[in-house]
This record gives structure tokens, C-alpha cells and sequence, in this order.
């Protein structure tokens, strides 16, 4: 058997604080708001990794990641939001959970000033980083000597974007030591010999550095919304309050890659944001914790038609809900 220790002494005083056996190597992770994301995650995103969450507009990106940032606020891990969009609002952040009082928000526009406050954040210790969107920032590219916007004709440098923004993620990956990185990007269409292909922005080094990507897609059509009653003054009113967004991780170093699913995603309502009982249904149904029959569900020996009046029906007895979730995690290992 081979004695990495003894391997390990043989070599010079500065390469031993280097290396060390692999059994030390510590994987932490940061759960999901999507219960069905984590498993497939095998208990979520990596700490001291970087992850890619992209996809189509209004997906549910920026308010996917301000939802795993109020789950890593309650268990005590300090967060931070660089927001080069300008589309963060405290009032929405908060009805997803967020503590803006413990939340550091950084608004920057350039590649360099993203890399000069992450990599300053990284170094102060900070656990959860979520750059919102890589999309937006402008390279250096665009600008003069003096800092100052060129003319637009000015600005036709190939590849600019995707060189600094390589060179960022490069930066990044030497200062992380223990911060769950998460870079949120738009879709874009690439070129190729087959036709447009839907890829994110930032250029190839973005993915290569990634620990983990995954992709995000949603339809905005009337016949994909979810219609909900929303109270308006003494008024009750029926209108979209929601809508499915599928999932899939793409690549993981972490774990299985090729995992998807769907979760259903509210704007309005009672629920707001990722809906954790209508994934629980899923699963527990997958799991045969609850049975179906064409349209009739068994839940705890009780029949009800349809997985909306399944969902109704555990948001309106907690004790049934925490009942489920306790036998579906002892179908799941």
C-alpha cells in the first residue's frame, strides 16, 4: 500500500504546504431553492467553485439566486449582489426572503471594476458572490485613456468582451478559496455550420471555469402561465400568477451531469418564487409516495383530482405536507 505520507516528507519544506492527501479535500455545498435541483445536485452548488446559471429571458435567473441567497443568509453565510443591470429591487428581494440589511450590493458597469470587487470581496471572506448578469458589463475595450467612453466607431475590437472576461474568471479562480461563485448570464445565438445554437455570453473560458452550469428556460405564452386569484383592494381578480421553468444541469464536476427537471415559478400569490410543495408532488409521485391514476392522486390514503388541488390541499394542512416530505426522504437515500 502506498504511504502518501512518507511521499509527502520527501519533498522540500514549500512544496509540502502545497500539497497534502486528497481524503482532506473538503466539499461543501449550498442547497437550492428547487428541491428536485439539489438532489440532482447532490446537495447543491460548491463552495469555492464557480457556477453558471444562464438561459432565455425571464427565466427566473436573478430570482432564483435571491432565493438561495436568503436560504444561505438564515444558515449564517454572509452574501453578496454585484449588479451590473441595475435590476435589483430591495422590495421584490424581500418578499423572496432576502435580508437586505445583510446583503452587500455592489452596482459597477466595466469587467475590470466586476473583477477588482469580487476579487476584493473573495479576500474579506465573503461565502456566497452572485454576479448579475456577465451580459451587461462593457470591456475596456470601449473606453479611452482618460477612462472616457470612445466613439462607438471606436470600439470594434474582436473578441474584447470574451478576452477580458476570460481573463476576470482567470482572476477570479486564483482569489477563490471557499466563496460559492455564481455568474448569471444571458442566452445568445452562436453561429455555426448547423444553424444558430443558444449559448451564454462571455466567451468560452466562462463555461471552461465553471464547477457547474446550469440552464434555465421558460415560456412567457398565455397557454404556459399559471392562473391564480390575486386580491385587489376588496376585489378578487383571476389572473397569471405564475409559470413551469424547466431545468438542466448541463455539467457538473460535482456530480451526475445531464440531470433536469421542472419547478413552478410565482410572481403573485400567497406563494411567491420557486414553489417547494408542487416540486414535492413530483418527487413524492416519482418516489410512489403518492400514487396517480389518470387524473386521480392518492395522497395518505385520501383521493383528490388534479395536481393543483393536490398543492392546494398541502398548503392548507402543514401537518399532511411535513408528513409526505418525512416519508419521501426515507424512499430517498
Amino acid at each position: 500500500m502506498v504511504d502518501v505520507s512518507d511521499i509527502i516528507g520527501k519533498l522540500n519544506p514549500k512544496t509540502q504546504k502545497r500539497v497534502h492527501a486528497a481524503s482532506e479535500v473538503e466539499v461543501e455545498k449550498q442547497p437550492m431553492p428547487s428541491v428536485a435541483m439539489t438532489m440532482a445536485l447532490h446537495g447543491g452548488i460548491g463552495y469555492g467553485r464557480q457556477t453558471l446559471i444562464w438561459g432565455n429571458k425571464s427565466s427566473g435567473k436573478s430570482s432564483l439566486c435571491q432565493q438561495m441567497i436568503a436560504d444561505a443568509q438564515k444558515s449564517g453565510k454572509s452574501c453578496a449582489w454585484i449588479d451590473s443591470e441595475e435590476s435589483y429591487d430591495p422590495k421584490w428581494a424581500t418578499r423572496l426572503g432576502v435580508n437586505n440589511e445583510q446583503l452587500i450590493h455592489s452596482r459597477v458597469k466595466t469587467i475590470e471594476e466586476m473583477t477588482e470587487v469580487g476579487v476584493e470581496l473573495m479576500r474579506a471572506g465573503i461565502d456566497v458572490l452572485v454576479v448579475d448578469s456577465i451580459s451587461a458589463f462593457l470591456s475596456g475595450a470601449y473606453f479611452d485613456k482618460s477612462h472616457d467612453l470612445k466613439e462607438l466607431g471606436d470600439t470594434k475590437q474582436i473578441g474584447s468582451d470574451a478576452r477580458d472576461m476570460g481573463n476576470a474568471v482567470r482572476m477570479f479562480n486564483y482569489a477563490n478559496d471557499h466563496t460559492a461563485l455564481v455568474l448569471i448570464s444571458q442566452i445568445r445565438n452562436k453561429i455555426s455550420s448547423w444553424g444558430a445554437v443558444g449559448r451564454p455570453t462571455g466567451g468560452n473560458a466562462v463555461e471552461f471555469f465553471s464547477s457547474t452550469s446550469i440552464k434555465l428556460t421558460s415560456s412567457a405564452t398565455e397557454k404556459n402561465q399559471k392562473i391564480g386569484d390575486v386580491v385587489i383592494g376588496d376585489k378578487i381578480f383571476q389572473q397569471p400568477v405564475g409559470r413551469p421553468v424547466n431545468w438542466l444541469v448541463e455539467f457538473n464536476k460535482l456530480g451526475p451531469p445531464n440531470q433536469s427537471g421542472e419547478y413552478d415559478f410565482y410572481y403573485e400569490g400567497d406563494s411567491i418564487g420557486v414553489d417547494p410543495v408542487g416540486e414535492t408532488v413530483d418527487i413524492a409521485e416519482k418516489f410512489s409516495v403518492i400514487t396517480k391514476k389518470g387524473a386521480w392522486y392518492t395522497v395518505d390514503g385520501v383521493q383528490m383530482q388534479g395536481r393543483d388541488t393536490v398543492i392546494r390541499n398541502l398548503r392548507a394542512e402543514p401537518d399532511l405536507y411535513e408528513k409526505i416530505v418525512r416519508k419521501l426522504h426515507e424512499q430517498i437515500p
